[in-house]
C-alpha cells in the first residue's frame, strides 16, 4: 500500500524536529544512561553514555524489504560483533532514515548502517562519522534507476509525462534525492510532471507498485529487482528500466561521535573482517545485496552533498512546518508533496 507523499513529509518533519530538540537539549549528558534495545520497527531504544566507554551498543538498519527480514539477516553481524568487541550489540529496525538519523543525533543508536543522503544530513549535524562503505558486485557506486511494466509503452521519462510516479521517501538518495535531481536538469518539476506523486516507504515497495499497476513508474536504487525474485520470479520481465541517475557513493556503516576512539577503530576493524568471511558475506548480500566493505572517507560522499544543496535539501527544510506535522487531516492519495526546491 503506498502511502501519500504529504503524510510521508509530515512524519519526517515531526521526526527531524525531535532530532533538532533531543540534540539542543543534549540528551547525552549523562553518563548514567545505558541502552535498552530492541528490534521493533520504530522503537527506539534509549540513549547510551556519549563519551563513557558503553556497556551496550545498539545497531540501527533501515529495511529495503521487509523489517522482520533484516532484523533477523542482521542478527550475525550483532552476534559477531559482540564476540570481537566484548560488549552486547543489539539491532534496531527503524521505520524510516529519519528515524535513524534521529536515534544517533540523540545517542540512543551507536552504529548506523546509513545510506548516503542519511548520512552527508547525519553528518552535517555531528549525529554520524563514516567508517566503511559498501561494496556491490566489485563497485563502490550504484545508481537509482526509473522502472515501468513492460507492457506499458513507456520507453523514455519523456513518455511518462502525466503518468503516476512513486518515489520511495524524501530523504533516500536512490529513491528520491538522484531521481528528482535528474528530472529537474531535464527541466522537468516532478511536481507538475506527473499526475500523481507518492512515496512508497521502501524501494520493494515502490518496485512492487509497479508491478501491481497500483502506479505507472517509479524511482528505486540499482537493481532492487534481484531481491524481490525469490517471491515474484517474473519481476526483472515485468518491470523494466527506462533511466538511469549519476553515480552514487554505496551505504556506509557510521558510527556516532560520542563513542570512545578507540571502540570506534574496534567496530570498524570488526565489520571489515567480518565482511570477508564467506558467513558474513552471505549476511551482507542479504541485508542490502551487498558483498563486502571497504575503506572510506567523508570527502566520498561530496557528490551527494552537492545534488543536495542544489535541491535545497537539509534538515531544516523537514521543521518548517510544525502546524503541518501535527494536523490530523490525511490528504488524498494523489495530493503532491511540497517538494523541496532548487
Amino acid at each position: 500500500m503506498i502511502r501519500p507523499t504529504r503524510r510521508a513529509l509530515v512524519t519526517m518533519a515531526t521526526a527531524f524536529s525531535c532530532a533538532a530538540i533531543l540534540t539542543l537539549a543534549g540528551c547525552n549528558s549523562s553518563g548514567n544512561e545505558t541502552a535498552e534495545t530492541t528490534t521493533a520497527p520504530g522503537s527506539a531504544p534509549t540513549a547510551a553514555p556519549k563519551s563513557e566507554m558503553p556497556t551496550k551498543l545498539t545497531m540501527g538498519f533501515v529495511p529495503s524489504v521487509e523489517a522482520d527480514k533484516i532484523a533477523d539477516d542482521a542478527q550475525p553481524v550483532a552476534d559477531y560483533l559482540t564476540k570481537e568487541l566484548g560488549i552486547p550489540v543489539t539491532n534496531y529496525t527503524s521505520t524510516d532514515y529519519v528515524g535513524l538519523v534521529e536515534a544517533m543525533s540523540s545517542g540512543r543508536v551507536d552504529i548506523g548502517a546509513l545510506p548516503p543522503l542519511a548520512y552527508v544530513l547525519a553528518k552535517d549535524k555531528g549525529a554520524a562519522e563514516v567508517i566503511l562503505k559498501a561494496s556491490r558486485k566489485g563497485k563502490l557506486t550504484y545508481r537509482s534507476m526509473f522502472v515501468v511494466k513492460a507492457d506499458s509503452g513507456i520507453k523514455t521519462l519523456a513518455d511518462a509525462k502525466g503518468k503516476r510516479m512513486a518515489f520511495v521517501e524524501p530523504a533516500s538518495t536512490s529513491g528520491y534525492l538522484f531521481p528528482a535531481a535528474l528530472l529537474k536538469r531535464q527541466g522537468n518539476d516532478p511536481e507538475k510532471y506527473f499526475s500523481q506523486l507518492t512515496f512508497a516507504g521502501s524501494h520493494d515497495k515502490a518496485a512492487m507498485a509497479v508491478y501491481n499497476g497500483d502506479v505507472d513508474i517509479a524511482s528505486v536504487f540499482e537493481d532492487v529487482r534481484n531481491s524481490l525474485e525469490k517471491t515474484t520470479p517474473d519481476i526483472k520481465q515485468k518491470v523494466i528500466p527506462i533511466a538511469y541517475s549519476d553515480e552514487i557513493p554505496n551505504d556506509t556503516f557510521s558510527v556516532r561521535p560520542g563513542l570512545p576512539q578507540e571502540l570506534k577503530d574496534k567496530i570498524k576493524k570488526a565489520l571489515l573482517a567480518f565482511s570477508k568471511t564467506p558467513d558474513g558475506l552471505k549476511v551482507m548480500k542479504a541485508i542490502d545485496d551487498t558483498d563486502g566493505m571497504t575503506e572510506v572517507q567523508d570527502s566520498d560522499y561530496d557528490p551527494v552533498r552537492e545534488v543536495a544543496r542544489s535541491m535545497g535539501v537539509s534538515l531544516e527544510m523537514f521543521k518548517k512546518d510544525k502546524k503541518a506535522a501535527s494536523s490530523p487531516a490525511a490528504p488524498s492519495p494523489s495530493a503532491a508533496p511540497a517538494m523541496p526546491k532548487p
